[in-house]
């Protein structure tokens, strides 16, 4: 006698017209939330000394795209040299810090920390219950950020914000938990993976990291 280890899904007592029912249903319903909008929170500064007080922060509009793995891509791309062009300012620095993926109803798909020309994607909560977790663990975080504020300790406020935005990315909409968990997974594997082998007068030719991490 073969034992069950797991579920069998509903899908298979479903006949061939129902699955391709239900497979044109999410089509459609992945359609809805699509495109992907990229953006990317900065840390802004003027390159001139007499300006250097002058820091705060600047969200940067990277574009749309038709699916998460060419929005991971695009976020890569616009990270790797570790400032992103300020457009009519070319004294604008913008180093860039956080990175978020909505999707068309302004839900959050992805998000990830920048750290030294690389993004460490968050990973997405599983469930209900952890998010709630994330919420409330984010929440005092930032209360612990304001409380620092007011003591006039702003280095340790900014680290405690840091972290909290870190689990707020995590939090994941429901509808895109399972895509964003694989991609994170696949961007660990990616960055894990060991540099080619090069040959005696040979090139290896360009390495594309992976990236990690942490769509609120």
């Amino acid at each position: 006698m073969i034992q069950m280890t797991a579920p069998i899904p509903q899908t298979a007592f479903r006949g061939p017209g129902n699955n391709l029912i239900g497979g044109v249903l999410a089509h459609l319903r992945l359609l809805d939330r699509l495109p992907l909008r990229t953006s990317c929170r900065c840390r802004a500064h003027w390159d001139d000394p007499a300006l250097d007080q002058l820091r705060f922060e600047r969200e940067v509009d990277l574009g749309i795209c038709g699916d998460l793995a060419a929005a991971m891509i695009a976020a890569r791309t616009a990270v790797t040299a570790g400032l992103i062009a300020a457009g009519r300012d070319p004294a604008l620095r913008l180093a860039p810090q956080f990175i978020t993926i909505l999707d068309a109803e302004h839900c959050l798909v992805l998000a990830g920390d920048v750290q030294a020309g690389l993004i460490r994607w968050c990973a997405p909560v599983d469930s209900d219950a952890e998010a709630r977790r994330v919420v409330s663990e984010a929440c005092g975080l930032r209360a612990e950020a304001r409380a620092a504020t007011d003591v006039g300790d702003p280095a340790s406020a900014a680290a405690l914000l840091t972290h909290a935005r870190s689990l707020e990315g995590r939090l994941v909409e429901p509808f895109w938990r399972d895509l964003a968990a694989a991609a994170v997974d696949h961007a660990l594997v990616a960055l894990s993976s060991p540099l080619p082998e090069t040959r005696p007068g040979r090139s290896a030719g360009p390495y594309k990291t992976g990236t990690r991490s942490c769509p609120k």
